[in-house]
């Protein structure tokens, strides 16, 4: 007789990535409800009720395990789920080498949610044991006047147990992950020849299955001490109310989407530790349509999770991948597609024109995509940014970005040098300038390389800084270069700038000066440097990414002699030459 466990799991909102919880009654949009049914069969309602309340919940979904809950009163009272299609495992019972008691439980069911519908899931646990009987013919008690049989993985006091003619008739096991065999052995004092054994095995035996062996006297030839033989008779039937009815989920995970990066990706499989314990764990992964595998170690990743990261990956490859268990391919294979790269416009410096009377970062005809702001240096006759053949650390040109003074009658200002992603919109009075930083961008690099020298000059002009830079700066402190690359979502129409260059700064009204805190910003890094570098050194810099599950639509990357620069703080005697930018795709994404 099936006793029914009936529980009704709403409210929570799992989804995998980006996920919102719901704690009220009231139906999410997008999402249906979850009603769970556990079941276990030929149990009295008191013990159903002890295996739901300490039995492991799993729910998966495409990229794997997103719940457990240990106990069905551990779940939420509701549960709404993202539309799309889940698994359900359910574990319960006691765990046994060799028991007379003891069993495990196991039950598995896919389902689909639907929106604004409720679904609901009927999960029939079984044994999930191998199971023996042991059987005496009558003419064993006949003929021996002790008599037992040993049965189990191992004929060891851990691993078997001992059937006789007053124990329970039924054991439940639970084998080693490489064992596939039951062995056995009868002992017993035959009434005229004495001690006698014999034993033998059970060869693939299989979860769920009973195996009765009968054991039966026969007589022997007349000849010799040994006038009898045991017969064993090996029947194998189905448990009918515990079969498991459907494959174990073991096996790799579909790769999640925010996963895949252009030379790495995250891969995950679902192990169940139970069966093959959490050693030995893989994944194999090839270029699709090549024979070669490369085996990559697991890692445990959570309750029955393994991931590894595969690394040095080709851009906008398929890739084929596979679970290995002790060297071993396990279940069938899934594949991945990696993301694309992007590279900069002009990163060796070595394309300039003056076309609009002044230097700048494009070859004459082409496209503006670095800027500067020689337009504004220009009222004075000055030049903050330029090529300079004199010095470079690759091709035979870099980028000198100089400080210079701006005097004239009463004004009396610093003009770093600079050079940025985007362009110089216009000056305002004689205070400042307006600049719309950014250009359009969708890759997803981990770090920005760069070759530079810096002269670093005393502050000669402190007008002040942000509050929260606790550096020095006033006359006669040490300048400071800066260096910084930001990836973002910025809307143009909320930070001022156009959809090309969206984010526009007003040095003349501070907070209109970028912030690498505002929500638009996914990842940023810096390189600030307070002293001379006389020689051209590589810095690369680390993007760290606030979020990696949004795709940016611009990047930024800002050069300045003086970092203060904003606030016309700084040196006219600081230069910084560049060279040499590159983006670089690797497995070093750092994260918050």
């Amino acid at each position: 007789m099936k006793k029914i466990i009936t529980y009704i799991a709403l409210g929570l909102a799992v989804a995998f990535g980006a996920t919102s919880c719901s704690q009220d009654n009231t139906p999410v949009e997008g999402k249906g409800e979850f009603a769970l049914k556990v079941l276990f069969d030929d149990q009295t309602r008191a013990t159903a009720e002890e295996l739901a309340a300490n039995c492991t919940i799993n729910i998966y979904n495409s990229e794997g395990l997103i719940r457990t809950y240990n106990g069905v009163e551990a779940m939420p009272s509701k549960m709404w789920l993202v539309t799309g299609d889940y698994r359900c495992d359910v574990l319960a019972g006691t765990e046994s080498a060799a028991s007379f008691t003891d069993k495990t439980y196991k039950g598995s069911k896919s389902f689909t949610i639907s929106a604004g519908a409720t679904t609901t899931v009927s999960i029939e646990c079984r044994v999930n044991n191998v199971v023996a009987a042991v059987a005496f013919d009558a003419t064993i008690a006949d003929q021996f006047s002790t008599f037992e049989a040993q049965v189990g993985g191992e004929l060891t006091a851990e691993k078997a147990l001992t059937f006789n003619a007053t124990s329970a008739s039924v054991g439940y096991f639970t084998l080693d992950k490489n064992t596939t065999a039951l062995q056995w052995q009868f002992s017993g004092t035959h009434v005229k020849y004495g001690a006698f054994t014999k034993s033998g095995t059970i060869e693939g035996v299989e979860k769920g299955k009973k195996y009765t062996l009968t054991f039966t006297y026969t007589k022997g030839t007349p000849e010799g001490d040994l006038a009898f033989d045991i017969e064993v008779v090996k029947t194998t039937e189905d448990i009918e109310d515990n079969i498991i009815f459907e494959a174990d989920p073991t096996g790799v995970a579909a790769v999640g989407k925010w996963e895949v990066w252009a030379t790495h990706a995250t891969l995950k499989a679902n192990v169940s530790e139970s069966e093959f314990g959490s050693e030995g764990i893989a994944i194999q992964v090839r270029a699709q349509g090549s024979e070669e595998w490369t085996v990559i170690d697991a890692e445990k990743a959570g309750d029955n999770l393994f991931s590894v990261v595969a690394a040095g990956l080709n851009p906008e490859t398929t890739y084929e991948y596979q679970l290995v268990i002790n060297g071993e391919a396990v279940g069938t294979s899934k594949t991945f597609t990696t993301d694309y790269v992007t590279t900069l416009p002009n990163a060796g410096m070595e394309d300039w024109n003056s076309d609009e009377g002044w230097p700048m970062p494009y070859a004459t005809g082409g496209t503006s995509w670095w800027g500067n702001g020689n337009k504004a240096a220009d009222m004075a006759g000055l030049v903050i940014s330029e090529s300079d053949a004199s010095t470079y650390s690759e091709g035979t040109k870099s980028a000198k970005l100089s400080g210079k003074q701006i005097k004239i009658l009463t004004i009396d200002k610093v003009a770093p040098g600079n050079l940025f992603s985007g362009s110089f919109v216009a000056t305002v009075g004689t205070k400042g300038g307006k600049v719309n930083f950014g250009r359009p961008f969708t890759a997803r690099p981990s770090a920005l390389k760069v070759d530079y020298k810096y002269t670093c000059g005393a502050i000669t002009h402190d007008e002040g800084g942000p509050s929260d830079d606790t550096t020095p700066h006033g006359v006669g402190d040490p300048d400071r270069c800066h260096i910084y690359i930001a990836l973002g979502d910025w809307d143009y129409k909320t930070y001022g700038g156009s959809a090309e260059s969206p984010v526009q700064v007003n040095t003349t009204d501070v907070s209109t000066l970028f912030n690498p805190n505002s929500d638009a910003v996914i990842a940023y890094g810096e390189l600030v440097k307070g002293e001379s570098v006389s020689d051209w050194t590589e810095a690369v810099i680390r993007l760290k990414y606030k979020d990696t599950e949004r795709r940016p639509t611009h990047i930024i990357i800002s050069c300045s002699s003086s970092k203060l620069g904003d606030y016309l703080t700084g040196s006219y005697n600081s230069v910084l030459w560049v060279d040499d930018f590159e983006l670089i795709y690797d497995q070093n994404v750092v994260t918050e």
